[in-house]
């Protein structure tokens, strides 16, 4: 019941590279075997089951899998058709698969007579199977999976901070569960960013279509929109937490947190591995967040260079103007002509491509006595336009679509922001040396200091204690009232002016 091209361990001859290299390996076989299907079903059966036990499957309850497995997807008519002993032989496809080491097979001890008559093998899959299929059910998941990512660096950021503290204060155990938060966020980001790259090359590959074409606009729209944006706010203030924390991890800090999460008999060795392990999750999570090459900026900017591809392949796809091209088809036809084995069954595959059969006279009355006796070989041939010459091979009409040229908006888009960038910039530095004084004393300021001054006033006061942080946590923002309640004064800009009170303002670095 096995079919010999089922079986790739049945190979003729070595490879000289095996000896010195891993060979084959052929857990993967039943992925690519013509019974795939079969053995793909089987494996979803043994692994669901994975998940409420570990006790394995008997065969018959193997058989039953098959069947719920088939009628949760196909009528009971197919099913039954397909589970035929004809169409599917289940004990040949189990002792290949056992075969292939996709699953093991063992027997229950027989404890009664009745034991002995019955059939005791159970079955299980492999580790490396479990995991194997479990890799390639999910290798389209990747979206779905990043889609809960959304404030993982904001998340990064605040657990950073909690475990910052933790060493400084020497509470070791909560620095342990902030760091193991840390490592999780940081293994989903990375698997995410993997998955987006592995895209981008598969899209960037070869010429444009219009599915390549909505893959990469789905990658693009999958990073800014769920954690593009975080990774760019947080990223310096990630950095700087983590140059900060760096001289204070010791090795001995690292192990002291490693023991302070574990039982206290646990043996050195187990604490030095973990340790060191925690130390490559920390020179990892600094690849990702701190310098100029980081993984986070290299990421960002595949991803900002993606714009110009994807924009160029549309234009390439646009630019028939929404025709259907012939070229393709016409290319074929050609190639049909050159195969055919006479001249007489070339000009039969052009006839009947282009529909000119053989000529049909119409015996109709001429318009001149004079062109009653015209042969059709010596009347004027018929006028081919231009037109029809250049755009013959295309089935369209009117004029091309042209594609809007928005350069020029986008070049005063582009410097508006950075005028508007550098204006804040010298807002910020000028608040920067108003701190500590009051409102009163500042005279009139500049419409952009004024419109940060009031963003910093929502920042500081959502606060109780009216000091608080930005959202690039750049700064720590206070406000102090007057010791009188009355006092107030007023803030002047060239636009107008703001009446309030005489706050004691401070701006200090984070």
């Amino acid at each position: 019941m096995n079919d010999p091209r089922e079986l790739p361990e049945a190979v003729e001859g070595t490879d000289p590279w095996s000896a010195v290299l891993p060979s084959q390996e052929l857990v993967p076989a039943y992925l690519t075997s013509p019974l795939a299907a079969q053995y793909r079903a089987i494996v979803e059966v043994l692994l669901a089951e994975q998940d409420t036990s570990l006790t394995g499957l008997s065969y018959d309850m193997v058989a039953a899998g098959m069947r719920a497995y088939l009628r949760e997807r196909v009528t009971d008519d197919v099913a039954d058709r397909l589970l035929d002993p004809a169409v599917l032989h289940l004990d040949a496809r189990l002792d290949r698969l056992v075969l292939w080491k996709v699953i093991t097979r063992w027997q229950e001890p027989a404890r009664t007579g009745e034991d002995f008559l019955r059939r005791r093998d159970r079955y299980q899959l492999t580790p490396r199977a479990a995991s194997l299929h479990v890799f390639w059910a999910a290798a389209g998941d990747v979206e779905e999976a990043a889609s809960d990512l959304t404030l993982a660096p904001r998340a990064i950021h605040d657990r950073l901070a909690a475990f910052a503290d933790a060493v400084r204060s020497e509470v070791y155990t909560d620095a342990a569960t902030e760091f193991q938060q840390v490592s999780a966020l940081h293994v989903a980001m990375a698997t995410a960013a993997r998955g987006w790259q592995r895209t981008l090359a598969h899209a960037l590959s070869g010429g444009p279509d219009p599915a390549k074409q909505e893959l990469l606009w789905n990658t693009l729209r999958s990073y800014v929109g769920m954690w593009g944006e975080q990774v760019d706010v947080h990223s310096p203030g990630i950095a700087e937490q983590m140059g900060q924390l760096q001289p204070l991890l010791t090795s001995e800090v690292w192990r002291a947190c490693v023991r302070a999460s574990v039982d206290t008999d646990v043996e050195d060795q187990l604490v030095l591995d973990q340790a060191e392990r925690w130390t490559h999750t920390w020179d990892a999570l600094s690849a990702w967040f701190t310098g100029e090459n980081s993984q986070a900026r290299h990421l960002r900017r595949q991803l900002r260079n993606l714009v110009a591809p994807w924009a160029r392949n549309m234009n390439i796809l646009l630019d028939t103007g929404g025709a259907v091209t012939r070229r393709a088809e016409l290319i074929k036809l050609v190639g049909a002509i050159e195969r055919a084995p006479s001249d007489t069954a070339a000009w039969q595959i052009w006839d009947t491509a282009t529909s000119l059969f053989s000529t049909r006279h119409l015996l109709l009355v001429p318009e001149t006595t004079d062109n009653h006796s015209l042969s059709w070989l010596d009347a004027p041939g018929a006028p081919v336009t231009a037109r029809y010459r250049e755009h013959g091979q295309r089935a369209s009409t009117g004029q091309r679509t042209k594609i809007p040229n928005y350069s020029t908006g986008k070049k005063a888009a582009r410097a508006a922001r950075v005028a508007a960038l550098a204006a804040r910039t010298a807002a910020e530095a000028s608040l920067r040396q108003r701190s500590g004084t009051t409102l009163s004393a500042w005279g009139e300021i500049s419409e952009p200091e004024l419109d940060l001054f009031l963003e910093y006033v929502g920042v500081a006061r959502r606060s109780p204690s009216g000091v608080s942080v930005t959202s690039d946590g750049r700064w720590r923002i206070g406000l102090r009232k007057p010791q009188a309640a009355a006092e107030t004064t007023t803030v002047r800009t060239p636009g107008g002016q703001l009446a309030t009170l005489d706050w004691h303002f401070t701006m200090e670095p984070t």
